[in-house]
């Protein structure tokens, strides 16, 4: 009986440890919380795989494959590409370069920044959500009109919009707007059971941003061979680490500063070991005694100019009181 109560006892501790957790969820309007890391997330890793992680997003320079910058969050890479071509932009300061992403970068309002930026993005098109019973009736056999702002479907028929801007609900943070496209002609078309099983008939829909995910598929039809390089580029990094040295996770479990810093040390050898490879280990060694020399000069100068600006304050005070 005494341990039947204690086991009670414990079960209503962890109840209100979860309660408290819950009140924390609601007041904080988060959607989920760690108990192991207070900043670490759930994240999907691949798949349906998900762990209690960071996400570290890197950008690699194509040349050479050496890390011009990362940054360590705790939320996956959808809203993640304007900020990173931001950076990339005031590191190399211009925006004559391409930008390669996977497709989880994929987001409209992150294409849209990176064309305001004026900076060419290449973003994978991820799979169509579904597709029509035969392929030949698949979305993208159905040609869109700017002009009239309508669709035709493979057999000709017209599919218009009522105008209203409809909203999906995909995640507490990231709604997805569109315009819905239908047809009267699905009642009596005679193909129809190749296009839809929709009882209504079929139906598109039209995401705001479709404009820019238009010129992001125009970018990538045009430099096919580019965009098959992403993988030797920014996955040699990555490789490099997670595979080759063992550093698939990180030590520190107190906050994203702290993974940051963890992450840093990493991708700062990596860096250095690649620039031994690439330019031997004298070449860089003669860079750094270069380097060495020209601190040392400008210390040098910076002391005299300290002491020649003290004596003069020196003599301005004298004058003053004389």
């Amino acid at each position: 009986m005494e341990r039947l109560l204690d086991a009670m006892a414990h079960h209503a501790l962890r109840r209100e440890h979860y309660l408290r957790l819950l009140h924390y969820l609601e007041d904080s309007g988060e959607d989920q919380v760690s108990t192991s890391d207070a900043e670490s997330r759930q994240m999907i890793i691949r798949n349906t795989i998900t762990e209690v992680a960071y996400n570290v997003q890197a950008t690699v320079d194509a040349r050479h494959c050496l890390l011009i910058d990362y940054r360590v969050t705790n939320h996956n890479d959808r809203q993640a590409m304007g900020n990173m071509l931001r950076r990339a932009k005031s590191i190399v300061r211009n925006r004559s370069f391409t930008a390669l992403f996977d497709k989880g970068y994929y987001a409209g309002s992150e294409l849209e920044t990176a064309q305001g930026l004026g900076i060419t993005a290449l973003v994978a098109v991820p799979a169509p959500a579904s597709n029509a019973p035969d392929p030949a009736y698949n979305v993208e056999h159905f040609a869109y009109d700017h002009t009239s702002d309508t669709y035709t479907c493979p057999e000709g028929h017209t599919l218009t919009t009522n105008g209203h801007v409809y909203t999906k609900h995909l995640s507490r943070a990231h709604p997805t707007s569109f315009h819905q496209y239908r047809t009267k002609a699905c009642k009596t078309c005679a193909v129809r059971h190749r296009c839809t099983t929709a009882k209504n008939g079929r139906l598109i829909e039209r995401n705001l941003y479709s404009p820019v995910f238009e010129q992001n598929r125009q970018n990538i039809a045009a430099n096919p061979e580019l965009y098959k390089r992403r993988q030797a580029i920014v996955e040699h990094p990555f490789g490099t680490i997670k595979r080759q040295w063992g550093y698939s996770y990180v030590l520190t479990k107190q906050g994203m500063e702290r993974a940051s810093a963890d992450v840093g040390l990493m991708l700062v050898a990596y860096n250095l070991r690649r620039i031994f490879n690439i330019v031997g280990w004298q070449a860089l060694l003669a860079y750094a005694r270069a380097r060495a020399a020209c601190l040392a000069l400008l210390s040098g100068w910076r002391a005299c100019w300290r002491g020649y600006s003290q004596r003069i304050k020196r003599l301005a005070s004298s004058a003053i009181y004389l």
